[in-house]
């Protein structure tokens, strides 16, 4: 692009990019400098979950390689990255369901992200001070991917009514103890309860680490809980 003053470098996970930049291409994830693309490696090793976070990786290749770092490092660094806490943080697993502390998602679109990043059947804990943001994309999303929504916190009530109708159970609670209590009682083995609230913390935390930490803390203290998930 003529606008850009130094180096142009694009990145994508949906096509080969023009000149130098990276990819996904065949399962893989490929970089081009000034020559031939050459693999990082496949998209499968990557420990995070999300289109949204293959997409980081993508771009985090692109510039690790304008920068000269060799690919066998890349490769390394991502293998072993498992991903900051609250940001679809695995915290561990109850009776067979896997417990994702996604404390970060402030916002519909975020949590929207968090939903896609599982196919597994979702219990997902919404709640507490609302931003105001449209809520139609969530609900639609909700209506494939929960099996149960829990609601809490300031606005629960209106998340709550925003859910209904799309997902068949739909409970309000006061608190997030609650809705992690109550959410116990409603998994089954292979599911997944995602707290990726939609709102923000500041109904009852000063920010989403303490809300995140608070989620932790109530998760390992469930009968039966363990930090080992099945893959």
């Amino acid at each position: 692009m003529a606008s850009v003053k130094g180096r142009l470098v694009r990145a994508s996970i949906l096509e080969e990019q023009p000149g130098p930049g990276a990819w996904v291409e065949r399962g893989e994830i490929v970089v081009r400098g000034d020559g031939r693309p050459q693999p990082v490696l496949p998209v499968e090793a990557i420990r995070l979950r999300g289109q949204h976070n293959l997409a980081n990786v993508t771009m985090a290749c692109a510039i690790a390689s304008e920068a000269g770092i060799p690919l066998d490092a890349m490769a390394r660094a991502i293998r072993a990255f498992t991903g900051v806490p609250h940001r679809l943080e695995v915290v561990g697993s109850v009776n067979g369901a896997a417990w994702v502390n996604d404390s970060i998602a402030t916002s519909p679109e975020r949590t929207i992200a968090g939903l896609r990043a599982f196919s597994e059947p979702v219990v997902l804990l919404l709640g507490g001070r609302d931003k105001n943001l449209d809520l139609d994309g969530l609900r639609e999303l909700a209506r494939s991917r929960c099996r149960t929504v829990v609601c809490f916190g300031e606005s629960g009530d209106l998340f709550c009514t925003a859910m209904r109708g799309a997902v068949a159970d739909c409970t309000r609670v006061n608190t997030l103890d609650e809705a992690v209590a109550l959410a116990a009682t409603r998994t089954a083995p292979g599911d997944v309860v995602l707290l990726s609230p939609a709102g923000t913390s500041f109904d009852a935390y000063p920010n989403f680490e303490v809300r995140g930490e608070a989620f932790r803390a109530v998760v390992r203290a469930l009968p039966g809980f363990t930090e080992e998930v099945s893959p």
